[in-house]
């Protein structure tokens, strides 16, 4: 078979587009108005994709058949020549007494070729039952296409009569639970809400590490000695000193001038 350039038809080959055909499936919707357009645009999209994979896969198997047909043939004119050349030519086949036995010794002479010929038939047999099928699941997508464009049909019907397209979620897709969403801390949301709105500065607390309390911080029991050490660290402005009580007066005059 590998001599004949002819591909490997095995059960694995047989199993893999079985397989693929059965894949090929379009769910109608009972009421595809209630989905909204784009739902019933998805199924005539998916119908029209397995569609193609059909015929692709059609066309492969379609090659499949003619090129072992040809192998057939080539292996069962082979193999009834050299029959002959057996039946006319070899003492041993000749020897035998009816043609059943001469038949049956010139065909364990040539095993070989007759296990050939048995391969060929038997993977036409295997490529003509796929060819059947995949017939079979054409006609099928080529149904639901029609039946699609029936839906189509009644849709706008019923779209001239006052309906509309409706938004439904498809079955399978899950509504999304809000509850399941990361909790949001609503103490920070409401200091900035106040912070924005607010007329009052916000006063900003350092934390200062000490070891005295709040009641230490704050207490009239503090030494004076203390608070006077503290206060006489400040440079706090000197007022002017007036040498004359004069002067006095005349800013008394000064400030009459104005009408205050």
């Amino acid at each position: 078979m590998g001599s004949m350039s002819i591909p490997n038809i095995g059960q694995e080959s047989v199993d893999s587009i079985f397989t693929s055909l059965s894949k090929m499936e379009v769910q109608l919707d009972a009421d595809p108005l209630s989905y909204g357009p784009r739902r019933l645009n998805l199924k005539i999209s998916q119908a029209r994709g397995m569609l193609t994979d059909c015929e692709s896969l059609f066309l492969k198997v379609s090659h499949w058949l003619q090129k072992y047909r040809v192998a057939q043939r080539s292996a069962a004119v082979t193999l009834d020549l050299e029959k002959k050349n057996l039946f006319t030519n070899d003492p041993e086949v000749r020897a035998g007494r009816n043609f059943a036995d001469r038949d049956a010794i010139a065909s364990m002479m040539l095993k070989s070729e007759v296990e050939e010929l048995s391969k060929l038939e038997s993977a036409l047999d295997d490529l003509e039952t796929l060819l059947t099928v995949i017939k079979a699941k054409r006609s099928d997508m080529r149904d639901v296409q029609g039946r699609i464009r029936d839906q189509i049909k009644l849709c706008q019907e019923e779209i001239g009569l006052g309906a509309r397209w409706g938004s439904k979620l498809p079955p399978g897709v899950e509504v999304p639970n809000l509850d399941d969403a990361p909790p949001v801390d609503k103490t920070t949301l409401r200091d900035l809400q106040d912070m924005f709105t607010s007329q009052k500065p916000v006063a900003i607390v350092e934390h200062v590490e000490t070891n005295e309390t709040l009641e230490d911080l704050f207490s009239t029991s503090s030494s004076s000695e203390e608070s006077d050490a503290f206060l006489s660290q400040i440079d706090g402005p000197k007022h002017s000193e007036v040498d004359d009580i004069d002067d006095i007066d005349d800013i008394e005059d000064i400030l009459k001038g104005f009408d205050i």
